[in-house]
């Protein structure tokens, strides 16, 4: 059986996906959509994330698609739901997203390619992959505002050789554009900007609820300045994040924000905007995209978090795999445990995971 044309859509039933799936059956797939039940355990009003399900299903029976639905609540537990409280109990700020992709989507629906002898898999993701030399290679997306690369930087050789990106050669309007066209009512639907299994974006609240034992051995504990002087009182340093301003409830006369959390000693330190820039970081769990460090390092562009522009930065090794990036210019709240992933002008190199930051330089 002849299974080149054949190809496997991560299907979410948004606008993206959609037209994902729509453009590939243009170039000639012949596409199985697949949708991943993950957190529909963790949302109080089921329509939400059943709405899911039942929207990617519309969304195949209107193109003629095989679509399957696939149970991985106890994977997304397992590797994105623990991750993230691990993360915020330990006083980081955790990125679900990089863990979903690489633990949950892609080793989902390339177990399904597997099993049904199907060659590739695409999602609606905004980023490109192109074979250089012997290598695949993860690029930016066409769209600069859209581009998803950041949250991708896990893939293996193996997964990208696998992966189309219908998407990354076009910009969100003009998929808006093409769904309008479609008459799909997706294409006027809101994006979301929460973390999917989070009611509200109250990660606090889910903390609360669903990890309890821990949440209740958090006691009150002090806010200090860099000098150790106490400022005020909290209630739990979990409830902070680098770089905070709002909700600390301290009167300092000028605007303070979180510069580290401690959580061995329930302490948060508060700093200045001054006191939030930072030199560089260490960065740990390196993936490199080629599956080996470049012969040679060089001056890297570097991005902290997803809406960074990025910072020139050089590498520098350290023990047990990590990095140290020292910054050309300074860089405002580089918040452990987010990911700081490295670029070659469009091409990312690979991607780490931020430890530790730095005010001053060596």
């Amino acid at each position: 059986m002849n299974t080149k044309k054949n190809i496997i859509v991560g299907m979410s039933g948004g606008v993206d996906s959609t037209v994902a799936a729509y453009l590939l059956q243009k170039q000639g797939y012949k596409v199985l959509g697949v949708t991943l039940q993950l957190a529909d355990h963790y949302i109080q009003d089921k329509s939400k994330q059943f709405g899911v399900i039942e929207k990617a299903k519309a969304v195949c029976d209107r193109f003629e698609i095989e679509h399957i639905v696939i149970d991985q609540t106890a994977q997304f537990d397992k590797y994105v739901v623990n991750y993230f409280a691990d993360a915020y109990f330990d006083g980081n700020t955790p990125n679900p997203c990089v863990q979903c992709n690489l633990h949950l989507k892609w080793e989902s629906l390339l177990k399904i390619a597997d099993k049904r002898g199907i060659d590739n898999v695409a999602t609606g993701h905004y980023a490109k992959v192109r074979k250089v030399g012997k290598y695949f290679y993860l690029f930016k997306g066409e769209d600069q505002a859209k581009d998803q690369s950041y949250f991708l930087w896990r893939l293996s050789q193996e997964q990208l050789s696998r992966t189309k990106f219908p998407l990354g050669d076009t910009t969100k309007d003009e998929i808006r554009k093409i769904a309008q066209e479609l008459k799909l009512p997706q294409s006027e639907q809101a994006e979301s900007q929460d973390v999917c299994f989070i009611p509200d974006n109250d990660y606090k609240a889910f903390l609360k609820q669903y990890f309890p034992e821990r949440f209740d051995k958090i006691q009150m504990g002090n806010f200090i300045d860099k000098n150790g002087k106490i400022l005020g009182r909290h209630e739990g340093y979990y409830r902070f994040t680098i770089g905070q301003r709002k909700g600390l409830g301290l009167a300092m006369g000028e605007p303070v924000y979180v510069r580290e959390i401690h959580p061995d000693t329930n302490t948060v330190v508060i700093g200045s905007l001054l006191d939030m820039e930072d030199m560089g970081c260490t960065v740990s769990d390196i993936n490199w995209i080629t599956g080996k460090k470049p012969d040679t390092m060089k001056d890297v562009l570097v991005k902290v978090r997803y809406r960074n522009k990025g910072v020139i930065a050089r590498m520098e090794p350290l023990e047990n795999g990590k990095y140290h990036l020292l910054f050309t210019d300074t860089v405002t709240a580089v918040t452990p445990g987010q990911s700081a992933v490295f670029y070659d002008g469009e091409k990312v190199l690979g991607g780490g995971v931020i430890i530790s930051h730095e005010n001053e330089r060596r």
